[in-house]
């Protein structure tokens, strides 16, 4: 119930008054307002009648040419009606014909002209004004009677507003009184009944310390424990208790366990009554989950002592108040030196170069909702100035009023990874064998030139490098010679290259580069100094020397270039002219040379794509996928793979065609035929037909219809989709990250498998690895072919193998040539492998007549 009444204030009686002024002066503005309009309208139709009576006596007068008698009749007339201002009869040029009116019009009439016919000489204008002053005076007179009485009536309303509040608050005053009464009378009534209906035991003392008063849930306590004494359950200091409550001291808390009861006791005294209240209350449940709580601690501060990752918690200030036994490592110190120091003097966080403030950490975190985690890459530098990669893990820790208290920081050490994702990265860009730049990072720093070039109209210029004879040195000498004349070329080429250029091996025997901003004269000069060193290099293999040559093929980039593909195209034209040329030299590509256009129209594989696709030249190839720990080499499935027969017959291998028609966007209808020609086939077979690894392009995979019409051929040939895995290189995958997930994830719910083939070649970071829904890893060949002669290799392959159990992905070998590398193999757990070394490349249609249950376990039969 409320204890406050509100008294009458002068605020609202004159609010009141005041609305009510309001209200009663609208009503008379209203009442004047339509009564002065009333007398108005008398005014205008009196003044109309009177006009109709004026005008018909100056038209009989003007007939007769009486204008002094005219004058006579309109000043009589107007004289016996005082309301009448003006009359006046005026010519049609302007003269007189007769009047009247005061020197002085009235400022307020209402005034009617009508015109009368006078003679020959046409109408003449006559205009009769009667004053509105009387109406506006009388208005004004019964305004003011209005005036006053609206204040006699607003005043007696202000009285009688004011006569009422003061009522109503003494009402409402002795209302509040009679109910403080009835609530004090119920609140001592509920005061006396407390202790003997609390739940809780309570016990009274007189200051003597005889018991005065038991309620009902003490004898309950004491019958429970069967004793007849309250002293049995009361602590051990009950009688100093009570002297010490009689001596003055206001309240005493103790506890005792009796049985397997904790209870707290309060003593306290009643002063009306004289007596020692003692209330018990039943804490086992409280002790017990502080046990529980001290226990959990414990085991917190085991578990973060030995795990591997630094743990560290700072206050909302940045001081350290805690570290586990990991940091304590990593900072080289014991656990009391770092306590209360601020964060910022024993570490510091780098996030791309910048500090990143323990102050700036803790600021996300405020802003961050509860149990937020925020998480962060950065670089760490200890403060012996080594330098380590971790991943920052840091959420707030709140205080039991739900404020922040602090901050736990988790600090792993990735360094390792990072290290090794950065190899990873810098072999996905770059080529393993003489350190330059691979073609795929090439074509990149190829498109940002050409942008330059069309957007910023800068000149660039660039040169596709094909070595002359090189076959010679490998035929000769073997692969091993080729590859370090390889690398002292790219030594020898690097010379020639500015900082700001680009250089890259595109190819076996094949390099290109990019000069940036570089005028064509300047860099002809360049380029052929280049040739020149490259002329007089001498190679020394054994007892065998050899002289290499160049061809050079030069194409600008400027605001004229088209695109990436015409670029390459110029340039490899040019390149092949300078072969045809006799090697040896130096060709600029010209756009309307005869030499450049006939090396450009060889270079056109669409009419010859197109003509295999439509006359079925195109054939299918396969190549086995075996069982590694298996005595026979158990076939466990098959690589799909793809020829063209030329007109004369001759089997053209992949790499001629396939990259003119990724270039031509013929790649995706090559896919098509490829997946509906395999379950065409597949339908001739039993029922245990192979299970087949089917490669599509980075193309196909960026069409978003592809899935559908999976789905389409797998019904139409009634296909199991478990028999189809589709096999895309890491590079693609990576290059339409977006698409490609959507697409194997659609497929995949179809029941089709995916491999992710090449990888280790293109790849940027594990972390894509895990948003690819994936089964099969097939490591790239460059790391399986020389898994037994480097260790590098050896550990990339090792590494990725634990990735790939980690995610639970099967792991397939490529480029498996000798027992040495199965041997390999074994030992790293790889146990799936295809290669030259197990079986070459034979038509797919083998497979499908010589493969029975003797020497097949197909991977579907597994799952």
């Amino acid at each position: 119930m409320s204890t406050k009444v509100g008294r009458p204030t002068f605020t609202w009686v004159v609010l009141a008054s005041s609305i009510f002024l309001l209200i009663l002066s609208l009503v008379a503005v209203t009442v004047l307002r339509s009564e002065y309009d009333q007398h108005v309208q008398f005014i205008k139709e009196l003044t109309a009648g009177q006009m109709e009576i004026v005008s018909l006596v100056a038209e009989t007068e003007l007939e007769k040419g009486n204008y002094a008698s005219l004058s006579n009749l309109i000043n009589q007339w107007a004289t016996k009606h005082s309301e009448i201002d003006e009359i006046k009869l005026v010519s049609r040029n302007g003269f007189i014909l007769a009047g009247y009116g005061p020197f002085q019009p009235s400022a307020r009439r209402y005034i009617v002209e009508k015109n009368i016919p006078y003679s020959y000489r046409g109408d003449a204008k006559l205009m009769l004004a009667m004053s509105l002053e009387g109406a506006f005076e009388h208005t004004l007179d019964q305004g003011l009677k209005a005036a006053v009485a609206v204040l006699l009536l607003t005043g007696l309303f202000a009285l009688l507003m004011h006569l009422f509040l003061a009522r109503r608050y003494e009402a409402n005053l002795l209302s509040l009184m009679v109910e403080e009464l009835k609530d004090t009378e119920s609140r001592n009534l509920q005061l006396a009944a407390y202790p003997r209906h609390n739940p809780n035991p309570i016990i009274a003392f007189n200051m003597d310390g005889i018991t005065t008063f038991k309620n009902p849930a003490l004898s309950r306590l004491m019958s429970r424990f069967n004793v007849t004494d309250p002293v049995y359950i009361l602590p051990d200091d009950h009688e100093a208790f009570i002297q010490r409550i009689a001596s003055g001291e206001r309240q005493i808390f103790a506890e005792k366990e009796v049985g397997n009861m904790n209870m707290l006791a309060h003593y306290q005294m009643i002063d009306m009554a004289r007596e020692v209240y003692v209330y018990i209350q039943d804490i086992t449940a409280q002790r017990t989950a502080e046990k529980e709580l001290r226990k959990e601690r414990n085991q917190a501060h085991t578990t973060l002592a030995s795990i591997g990752d630094s743990v560290l918690t700072v206050d909302m200030n940045g001081q350290i108040t805690y570290l586990n036994n990991q940091a304590m490592k990593m900072l080289k110190t014991d656990a009391e030196m770092p306590i209360g120091q601020h964060f910022s003097k024993l570490l510091s966080l780098l996030d791309d170069g910048e500090e990143w403030s323990i102050e700036n950490l803790i600021s996300q975190c405020r802003m961050s909702e509860p149990n937020q985690v925020v998480n962060k890459q950065a670089s760490l530098l200890l403060p012996d100035s080594e330098m380590l990669q971790v991943q920052v893990t840091a959420t707030q820790i709140y205080s039991e009023n739900i404020e922040a208290d602090g901050v736990v920081i988790v600090l792993r050490d990735n360094t390792r990874e990072y290290r090794l994702q950065a190899e990873l990265h810098r072999q996905a860009n770059h080529d393993s064998l003489t350190g330059l730049m691979n073609r795929s990072a090439f074509e990149t720093h190829l498109e940002n030139a050409l942008e330059s070039a069309r957007q910023r109209g800068h000149e660039h210029i660039l040169c596709f490098m094909d070595l002359d004879q090189f076959k010679v040195v490998n035929d000769t000498c073997g692969h091993v010679a080729g590859d370090e004349l390889l690398r002292q070329l790219a030594r020898l080429m690097r010379k020639h290259i500015r900082g700001s250029d680009v250089l890259a091996r595109v190819g076996g025997d094949e390099f290109s580069a990019i000069m940036i901003d570089c005028p064509l004269p300047q860099a002809i000069e360049r380029i052929d100094s280049l040739r020149k060193d490259i002329e007089q290099h001498h190679f020394t293999w054994n007892t065998h020397s050899f002289r290499i040559s160049v061809s050079i093929g030069v194409s600008p980039i400027n605001l004229y270039s088209e695109n990436l593909a015409q670029l390459m195209s110029t340039a490899d034209a040019a390149c092949y002219s300078a072969k045809d040329s006799g090697r040896n030299r130096v060709i600029v590509y010209e756009k309307d040379s005869a030499k450049t256009k006939h090396r450009l129209g060889e270079m056109q594989w669409v009419s010859r794509i197109n003509g295999a696709l439509d006359e079925g030249r195109l054939a299918l190839y396969a190549q086995p996928i075996v069982d590694l720990n298996s005595d026979n080499k158990l076939i466990v499935a098959i690589e799909i793979l793809l020829r063209m027969h030329a007109d004369n017959g001759d089997l053209i291998p992949p790499g001629a065609f396939l990259p003119a028609a990724e270039r031509y966007d013929l790649i995706h209808r090559i896919d098509l035929w490829v997946i509906e020609e395999v379950m065409r086939l597949l339908t001739k077979c039993n029922t245990n037909y192979p299970d087949c690894f089917i490669n599509i392009s980075g193309a196909t995979l960026s069409h978003t219809q592809i899935p559908y019409l999976v789905n389409e051929l797998l019904q139409k040939y009634a296909i199991d989709p478990e028999k189809i895995t589709f096999e895309v290189t890491e590079t693609a995958a990576i290059q339409n990250l977006s698409s490609a997930f959507r697409v194997f994830r659609k497929i995949r719910e179809l029941g089709c498998r995916f491999a992710l083939d090449d990888f280790g070649s293109g790849l940027s970071s594990f972390g894509y690895l895990k948003n690819l829904p994936i089964d099969y890893l097939k490591i790239d060949g460059m790391f399986i072919k020389g898994i037994n002669t480097n260790n590098l290799n050896k550990g990339m392959v090792e590494a990725i193998k634990t990735v790939a159990d980690s995610m639970r992905l099967t792991t397939i070998a490529e480029f498996v040539e000798n027992d040495v590398i199965i041997e390999e193999l074994n030992e790293l757990g790889i146990n799936l492998g295809q290669g030259f070394g197990i079986a070459e490349p034979k038509p797919f249609k083998d497979f499908l007549s010589e493969t029975d249950e003797s020497n097949v376990i197909w991977l579907s039969s597994k799952v």
